[in-house]
């Protein structure tokens, strides 16, 4: 008699007992792998899906303004993983030698917080800057990100006019300075003083942070002089400003 699939056993020559057993422990490896592995395959394209990596980003452009000379402007770009499984930043990119990026060099656990600090070169710089980051990760669905930092390369405060003139035989009446502080700038106080005793000045708060009053008047004839404008922000002094008095 024969048994399929088994291979083949003729009658009256049948093996042993200890070759039978033999014969069908060698299956056993084969099934013990089979079995396993292909649940393990359907495991972990089930799972799959389920495990991913999200960052969430507060802002993927920021504004940020700053004076040509204090040199930089600087953001911080931060991301929260919201996905089921760690992510590291892998690498950072910009457009020109001007900007830096520097990444969080820890691996973000999910629900933990990272950040991107980001600094523009200002010196001898003016005007408004668009800057691309690019922020590469190791998650395989999205491993590229593109930031962008907007600055603004000003004075922290504008003066309008920069020069009062008074002609001959003109009256020495009062002429107005307007101050005008730079979007982007936190300027909390504005000071000003004239290198000639004999111009007054008397400034005034229009609305705080905004915009200033400057008073100019000459008390004599034939005076030139200098004012000085000091825009002040978070406790320290920014680039004094100046204007040119001049009564013929």
């Amino acid at each position: 008699m024969s048994f399929a699939g088994c291979g083949q056993v003729e009658t009256g020559a049948l093996r042993p007992p200890s070759e039978k057993f033999s014969f069908r422990i060698s299956h056993f490896p084969a099934l013990i792998l089979c079995v396993p592995t292909r649940l393990t395959l359907w495991f972990l394209l089930l799972i799959a899906p389920l495990a991913h990596a999200d960052l969430k980003w507060s802002a993927t452009t920021l504004f940020t303004a700053a004076a040509p000379s204090e040199g930089h402007a600087t953001a911080q770009f931060t991301f929260t993983n919201t996905g089921t499984y760690p992510i590291k930043i892998t690498g950072t990119h910009t457009s020109c030698g001007c900007t830096a990026a520097v990444a969080d060099a820890r691996t973000i656990a999910p629900g933990e917080t990272g950040k991107i600090d980001v600094s523009f070169k200002t010196l001898n710089r003016n005007g408004l800057y668009e800057e691309p980051i690019v922020i590469e990760t190791n998650d395989p669905k999205n491993p590229k990100t593109t930031v962008v930092l907007r600055a603004l390369i000003r004075d922290a405060v504008e003066l309008l006019p920069t020069l009062l003139f008074w002609q001959p035989g003109e009256p020495l009446t009062a002429k107005v300075i307007r101050i005008t502080v730079t979007d982007g700038f936190a300027v909390k106080n504005v000071g000003a003083t004239c290198s000639n005793p004999d111009i007054q000045l008397n400034l005034e708060t229009v609305k705080p942070g905004v915009e200033y009053k400057l008073t100019v008047t000459p008390r004599t004839q034939h005076v030139k002089a200098a004012i000085s404008v000091t825009p002040e922000a978070d406790g320290r002094t920014l680039r004094v400003l100046t204007a040119h008095v001049r009564a013929s």
